[in-house]
């Protein structure tokens, strides 16, 4: 695709910061009028809404081209921060040295969880939100988009927080943590729907593209090929929305 795309890396840039601030705060739980949620749970609807929107726009490649940025940028915050917190230090700040290790000791699972569980949901929503949206010709934004949080976060909820919290909860505890989450994902995926249907027309409309992903390959290892499959169909849409 050669496109002079000027929202993309924006886009980009954004879901890797909302990764990297969810990861910090992975390990964090948040008690809000007697339920316990993940804190990286509360802001990571965020990211699914720049999926939903970015795969929307863009097409199934470029989109999957973010989630392994995402992935390449977080084992470096995490393997930068675990060498750092375990490397010795000879100072006078005793407590300095403990609280980091305290803080950090654990982070290592963060990134065996997001290995497994980041690339299987979003390829999964950004999988949905393509086929979905040839069958459908374009139309039903909204039911695609609630299926493909569905099904995405889903998946993020029942491999990472099991993995994030082993023998820190009991199973009780995280079974509770991973449904409270969820449907609070769900319910803020559903009131700012409206929200991520007017981005994306708009951001269309800037572009002036809405890539359709006919005939692309859905194999995560080839969204870096340059392919000249699909179809950008903005042209085509506008026409047809004017008679």
């Amino acid at each position: 695709m050669n496109y002079n795309l000027r929202l993309y890396n924006i886009f980009s840039s954004l879901m890797v910061t909302v990764m990297l601030v969810c990861d910090a705060l992975s390990l964090k739980v948040v008690t809000i009028f007697g339920f316990n949620f993940s804190a990286s749970g509360l802001i990571f609807p965020l990211s699914f809404f720049l999926a939903c929107i970015v795969t929307e726009v863009y097409g199934y490649d470029l989109a999957g081209r973010i989630i392994w940025i995402q992935m390449l940028c977080q084992a470096f915050f995490i393997l930068t921060v675990n060498l750092f917190v375990l490397l010795p230090s000879n100072t006078t700040q005793i407590l300095t040295p403990f609280l980091y290790l305290n803080l950090y000791e654990n982070f290592w699972r963060i990134l065996i969880a997001s290995s497994i569980s980041v690339p299987l949901a979003y390829f999964t929503t950004d999988f949905v939100m393509s086929t979905l949206k040839i069958r459908g010709g374009g139309r039903f934004f909204l039911s695609r988009y609630i299926i493909a949080n569905i099904c995405g976060k889903l998946i993020i909820v029942s491999i990472s927080y099991p993995i994030n919290f082993h023998g820190q909860l009991s199973v009780n505890e995280i079974f509770y943590l991973c449904l409270n989450t969820f449907i609070y994902k769900m319910i803020i995926a559903f009131f700012i729907m409206p929200l991520a249907f007017f981005i994306a027309r708009l951001v269309k409309n800037i572009e002036k593209l809405d890539f359709y992903d006919y005939g692309v390959s859905y194999n995560p290892v080839l969204v870096f090929n340059s392919s000249k499959k699909g179809k950008n169909l903005y042209s085509e849409n506008i026409n047809r929305s004017k008679k």
